[in-house]
């Protein structure tokens, strides 16, 4: 049984991820495209999972 705070914490995960996936939806498909990654990582993703 999960209690209140795993299921908060897994709603702020997952919308870290989506955020992160939408971010990623605005970026080029070319040589930029890593430095775009980059940003959408430290942006979404670093305080979660970096």
């Amino acid at each position: 049984m999960k209690n209140a705070w795993n299921e908060i914490s897994d709603t702020k995960d997952r919308e870290a991820i989506d955020d992160y996936f939408e971010c990623m939806s605005f970026c080029s498909i070319d040589e930029t495209t890593n430095d775009c990654e980059t940003v959408c990582m430290e942006k979404f993703l670093k305080g979660q999972y970096f």
